[in-house]
């Protein structure tokens, strides 16, 4: 639900979804991601994390085709405190405008894995915001409320782009 209101009324990611083979931003969501995540199996909670911008900075990023081509080098994943060391990340707009004001009513998706690595799976724009906030000593919320699923899952397999198998 949190990541429907994120993004599944939003034209921009009801068209790329189409554009990639779904029938519509809930499809390749559900299909594309959470299945594939083992979301469903996951125990949810929401917590709240008390300086998040430095927290966020050791977590890591989801396994997005797109991130993992053009930013993670010959990894499947990277911690933000690293992406962040990419000036095309920070520069992004979307990136720039929530460094310099982060969205109050905001909720980051991520998985805990078996081993205690905490991997964003909704929300690498804020997530990458916040650590900039962090690198770049700029004010940061004092608290933020996090959507996190403890996860069997060892790794999580990359997904994105064209991938509409289901």
């Amino acid at each position: 639900m949190l990541w429907y209101k994120n993004e599944g009324e939003r034209d921009n990611w009801n068209q790329l979804a189409r554009e990639r083979g779904f029938a519509s931003w809930a499809d390749w969501r559900l299909n594309g991601y959470a299945r594939r995540f083992e979301c469903a199996q996951a125990d949810w909670g929401l917590y709240e994390i008390a300086n998040p911008a430095q927290t966020v900075s050791g977590w890591f990023g989801g396994p997005f085709r797109t991130w993992i081509d053009l930013y993670y080098g010959d990894k499947t994943t990277k911690i933000f405190v690293d992406l962040v060391s990419d000036t095309t990340i920070i520069n992004q707009s979307a990136v720039k405008s929530m460094t310099d004001d982060y969205p109050k009513e905001s909720i980051i998706s991520a998985l805990e894995l078996s081993d205690g690595r905490i991997v964003v799976i909704e929300g690498m724009h804020r997530s990458c915001a916040l650590a900039s906030m962090t690198k770049e000593n700029k004010p940061a919320p004092d608290k933020l409320i996090f959507a996190i699923g403890k996860t069997k899952l060892t790794e999580l397999p990359p997904v994105g782009q064209n991938t509409s198998s289901k």
